[in-house]
């Protein structure tokens, strides 16, 4: 199973800046590497072959140090959306088979949901895992995509999904949705994610537990 994972490097100031507003620079930058580290233990525990996709603005070296063991590439392209079709369709082209990315803000994300996307790809061209706020988590390709799949598309936006869908539809191309599943962007998002996750044992829960954060105030 080849996972790419898409991710910036947790630098305060530069990422889950939502997030920060809430909590501060500082522990919203170590909340993402613990985000991160929880990810890559749900994926080396299924066996999964890793690839971290890095945001340029820091070398790949720097992620290696963090976060070793795994292949690192840097993202290309204008925008999101490019971005995540070359990496997959690089990947495609060099394995000759299915291939998942995931976002890097999904700590409790289930395993079931990745095993389950390579599962539909047997039969569906894309794969695509639903985000609460209107995108998506996880895409999955069996073949490359049209250049023009995200056509109309306003990343950060409400309608990604949908959007994506739509274009889907348009291009015939036959898909699977898997079950919803939360990003944690927000202070709120995180209270949520801390009541879910009461009692397990996990980076982001210790790290949780270790800043003592006041959770039960932030309205989950």
């Amino acid at each position: 199973m080849r996972v790419l994972l898409f991710t910036k490097f947790p630098q305060p100031g530069m990422v889950k800046t939502r997030l920060a507003r809430t909590v501060g620079a500082e522990t919203a930058a170590k909340l993402q590497q613990a985000f991160l580290e929880d990810q890559l233990l749900m994926l080396t525990k299924i066996g999964a072959d890793v690839t971290l996709c890095c945001d340029p603005f820091r070398p790949l070296s720097d992620y290696e140090r963090l976060f070793p063991g795994f292949t690192y590439r840097p993202q290309q392209g204008a925008d999101l959306g490019e971005r995540m079709l070359r990496a997959l369709h690089r990947t495609l082209e060099e394995t000759g088979e299915p291939a998942v990315l995931i976002g890097s803000d999904l700590p409790d994300l289930p395993d079931r949901h990745v095993s389950d996307a390579f599962a539909a790809l047997r039969d569906a061209q894309v794969c695509l895992g639903p985000a609460t706020d209107g995108g998506f988590y996880l895409l999955g390709l069996c073949e490359p995509l049209p250049a023009d799949i995200f056509d109309g598309v306003v990343w950060g936006g409400s309608q990604v999904l949908e959007r994506t869908l739509d274009n889907c539809a348009s291009w015939g191309l036959p898909h699977h949705l898997l079950p919803p599943w939360p990003d944690v962007d927000t202070g709120e998002d995180l209270a949520t994610y801390a009541k879910r996750n009461q009692g397990q044992e996990t980076r982001t829960m210790n790290l949780i537990h270790a800043l003592g954060l006041e959770l039960a105030t932030w309205k989950p």
